[in-house]
């Protein structure tokens, strides 16, 4: 008891992090909750000590309906005091199924006697408006009027000089969104105060949106260099994700129509959805029908979303309502989806799904919350469930990331693994045809060899009948020597004749010829101690590293320098109290590439990357006690081998 007491404190602090993270975005990025100063009955009083910061204007605004009214038609015969984000459809307040139609706003506010500038942030109205500030027309967006209707929208920010009494009239049409009217709190300040919060938060929105972009490109490039679909499609959820604030910061910049980016908005929203199921499923191993249906249902409801926002001019009070009953249905839906998955992935001991089921369990408080706070609308920051979801984006990035990187270093690992194996197979033909070509010259001097003995047996018989004679002594000293020189030229080097250890030999032996083909001359002066110091494959991998890097770098030299004393390898050892010290010289263009005090790898295809052998090789030397030591002179390179005789 008192463990699983125990595991479950993490989900437990995770869910209270959630839980105060939501309540503090409510108490200090709420419009709702910024400050006390609000209208009253349609009257708004504002003393000189409360122009410090800017305040939202939210309650008893005063609302006329289905009526355009102007300065001198105002005010109308029929009015009620509305809060904003109160009513978001002109559906004559409540009593027709037509969502559509238009509505006017008005609001007085006493302000100082000293005329000063103030500003009225007026964010996204729908979906066009005049405005009407102490009787004179301040800004419009689209034409209200219905004869000639065209919607549009935009955010402004617009600045008035006034003193003492300001009226405020809006006259609103609304005949294609989804929403009507005024359904954002308007921020009224001076117009520095109100400046600094607007640009605050464009730059917040660009920083993220920047931000977002970038990760998305840098997930694309690891897709496509790693060949998978999920970086793919986390590049596209990620872009998903970012890119949607940045409509509000289209919208400060143009006056643009309502079809069709906010269909295209409201589209982008379930289509992250969409790929966040599935790139969920993927990490955590659904089972088949459990991928299946979640897919379907999250696409059913992401073509819903679509038709809903590009046919949102034909829609009804009904339809408007049940939309948004299956959309709190649909989240409610997704967020246990989430949990349920990712804790039975965890169950079954993948890890890979521990940063998602934490994830969830923030983003079902996060879902909770936003149930539970309804009036909520950030200053500058997002809503709770754009929180909600960013929280699943960094946690699939994370585990996305995790696992290309692993792979990554899996597939560098492969490639190392791949180039030794083909090395070894190039070392066994080496040594397998350099063996069968000694075979053949000894089977020929072994046929030879009987000539040779007849000719000798010729000689010890002339000697047996003048043996008084100097002729024939030196005939056969003459005969015996000259067989002594052809067989000398004749032999080759013979396997295990270098250092008595087999492997060595071969990969000696190996790179000697490697090097004759480049005309590059090898000095072998090499000696194993009695003792093993290194075990053979670790000890080949440190020569083989070392040998193909002073090849390769000779290789590099200029064509101009093709003599043998230029281009040259030295490979030696001795041992000295109680040390075997290898030493590997070869010449070099002079070329020497560093970062960090290590060497990076000249190769085409690895010219970023730290060079893999040398690093190889001082992972081996520091495991068996010893050390490395590079002396990159002007026109020959040194490597240093120092390993402690056990």
């Amino acid at each position: 008891m008192a463990d699983n007491l125990k595991k479950c404190i993490p989900y437990l602090l995770t869910l209270l992090a959630a839980s105060f993270f939501c309540i503090s975005l409510y108490l200090w990025n709420n419009k709702y909750t910024y400050n006390d100063l609000q209208p009253r009955s349609g009257q708004l009083f504002v003393a000189e000590a409360d122009l410090s910061a800017p305040f939202f204007l939210i309650n008893d605004w005063e609302f006329y309906p289905d009526v355009l009214l102007t300065p001198d038609s105002y005010p109308g015969n029929y009015m009620v005091y509305s809060d904003i984000g109160e009513r978001t459809r002109f559906d004559g307040l409540g009593t027709r199924i037509n969502p559509h139609g238009c509505g006017s706003y008005a609001l007085h506010i006493y302000l100082p006697e000293d005329a000063e500038t103030y500003a009225l942030e007026l964010p996204e109205i729908y979906s066009s408006y005049k405005l009407y500030i102490n009787g004179k027309l301040a800004a419009s967006v689209g034409n209200p009027q219905p004869d000639s209707y065209h919607p549009a929208t935009q955010s402004k920010m617009v600045a008035f000089e006034a003193g003492g009494q300001t009226d405020i009239l809006l006259a609103v049409s609304d005949y294609s969104h989804f929403y009507s009217g005024l359904v954002y709190p308007p921020a009224f300040g001076t117009f520095s105060k109100v400046e600094s919060l607007h640009h605050i938060r464009l730059a917040f929105t660009l920083i993220s949106c920047t931000l977002g972009l970038l990760f998305s490109l840098f997930y694309v490039y690891f897709g496509l260099h790693m060949k998978k679909n999920e970086p793919l499609l986390f590049a596209a959820a990620c872009f998903l994700m970012f890119v949607t604030p940045l409509f509000p910061v289209i919208h400060c910049l143009w006056e643009l129509p309502v079809f069709p980016w906010y269909a295209l908005e409201l589209l982008f929203i379930y289509l992250m959805m969409f790929l966040v199921i599935i790139l969920h499923n993927r990490i955590c191993d659904a089972g088949y029908y459990c991928r299946r249906i979640s897919s379907a249902a999250s696409a059913v409801f992401c073509l819903l979303a679509g038709c809903y926002g590009f046919f949102s001019a034909y829609l009804t009070v009904p339809v408007m309502q049940l939309f948004s009953r299956c959309l709190f249905v649909y989240k409610l839906a997704f967020a246990a989806y989430l949990l349920i998955t990712a804790g039975t992935s965890l169950k079954k001991l993948c890890n890979a799904s521990k940063p998602l089921f934490f994830a969830a369990i923030a983003y079902a408080a996060v879902f909770i919350w936003d149930r539970i706070l309804p009036t909520y609308e950030p200053v500058l920051f997002g809503w709770f469930m754009d929180w909600g979801s960013l929280i699943i984006i960094c946690a699939i990035g994370y585990t996305l990331w995790r696992d290309l990187t692993n792979a990554y270093i899996n597939k560098l690992a492969f490639e190392e693994e791949n180039h030794q194996f083909k090395k070894q197979l190039a070392m066994q033909e080496i040594y397998h045809r350099e063996l069968s070509g000694q075979l053949e010259e000894r089977r020929k001097m072994t046929h030879d060899f009987r000539q040779q003995i007849y000719t000798i047996s010729g000689f010890v018989e002339q000697l047996q009948h003048t043996p008084a004679t100097e002729g024939p002594l030196k005939n056969l000293q003459s005969y015996l020597d000259t067989l002594t020189a052809h067989t000398a030229t004749r032999s080759n080097m013979i396997a295990g004749a270098i250092s008595e250890n087999t492997a060595v030999d071969v990969l000696l032996q190996y790179y000697y010829f490697c090097a004759k083909e480049h005309d590059i001359y090898m000095n072998i002066r090499f000696w194993m101690p009695q003792q093993q110091v290194l075990p053979d494959v670790e000890l080949c991998s440190v020569l083989g590293n070392l040998l193909e890097n002073a090849v390769d770098a000779c290789k590099r030299m200029p064509e101009d320098k093709k003599s043998g004393s230029e281009k040259t390898i030295t490979i030696s050892s001795h041992e000295t109290d109680g040390q075997w010290f290898i030493l590997v010289e070869n010449t070099y263009d002079g070329i020497v590439m560093q970062k960090h005090n290590r060497f990076l790898s000249r190769k085409e295809t690895d010219s970023k990357r730290f060079g893999i052998g040398l690093e190889s090789v001082k992972d081996i030397t520091q495991k068996y006690g010893g050390s490395i030591d590079i002396y990159p002179k002007e026109t020959v390179f040194r490597v240093g081998i120092t390993l402690p005789l056990k």
